[in-house]
């Protein structure tokens, strides 16, 4: 079993894997990979994970120039495949599972390498070296042990999830900051907009799994409906209906 194999196997880890600090060039690679590795398995997307600068702040206490410099390192590593799809909206991260077992042997060999050099020249810091050496690869037979225990644990108390179900507009919904977004690079109103989206959902009856996508997918075609028709934005009342129209019809399709 591979290194990438077993990190699977651990699940959420609490903060990040310190000893990747060094081969992914310095603890702010390390704690990102960490949490997108951790991600992996949870996304839909053949690209990877989609996630927002402001999420992975919050996730990993990582500002965003921060998130910019681990990101740049991770993908000249290799270990990292970043996807941008503009007219979304959307960046997705995906690891490169095969670099990072490269990365993480050649990390490992050249350790190795200079320690036999260090040897033949110096054989008291030889010793010490060697303690780092073994620090390393100790990080396979960590992760071996902890997904063991912590997997017994999880098939005795997980439970089969219930697939999610449509529902009704929930009591407090309001808009977020990534709505907020969306509506300002769609140049639109937002608070007009969410109110236009609550009359429309409570009188049809609509049901979304989620709430927040539809809202997101609302602000879109409003703002789509805004760039393809300049008049929309004069003050008449005929425009102004055939916006509101053409945005409900966006919204049942």
């Amino acid at each position: 079993m591979n290194a990438v194999e077993k990190l699977k196997l651990i699940g959420r880890p609490n903060a990040y894997y310190p000893k990747l600090a060094k081969p992914l060039g310095g603890v702010s690679s390390a704690v990102l990979f960490s949490q997108l590795f951790y991600w992996q398995d949870k996304s839909t997307s053949d690209l990877g994970v989609y996630k927002t600068r402001d999420e992975l702040e919050d996730e990993t206490g990582l500002t965003h120039n921060e998130q910019r410099t681990a990101i740049k390192k991770l993908c000249e590593k290799g270990v990292l495949i970043v996807t941008e799809k503009r007219l979304e909206h959307k960046t997705f991260y995906k690891i490169d599972n095969e670099k990072v077992n490269q990365v993480l042997s050649d990390f490992a060999n050249s350790i190795t390498q200079s320690s036999r050099q260090m040897k033949s020249s110096c054989p008291d810091l030889y010793n010490v070296d060697v303690e780092t050496t073994t620090k390393l690869r100790s990080l396979y037979q960590e992760i071996t042990t902890k997904s063991t225990t912590e997997n017994t644990t999880n098939i005795i108390e997980d439970k089969p999830k219930k697939p999610k179900r449509a529902r009704q507009l929930p009591d407090g919904f309001k808009p977020n900051s990534h709505h907020r977004y969306i509506a300002q690079n769609e140049n639109i109103d937002l608070d007009n907009e969410f109110v236009k989206f609550n009359d429309y959902c409570l009188a049809s009856g609509k049901k979304y799994i989620d709430w927040d996508a539809a809202f997101n997918n609302w602000l879109r075609n409003a703002g789509k409906y805004q760039r393809y028709n300049p008049s929309s934005n004069k003050s008449n009342f005929t425009s102004l209906a055939e916006r509101n129209r053409q945005v409900l019809e966006s919204m049942r399709s």
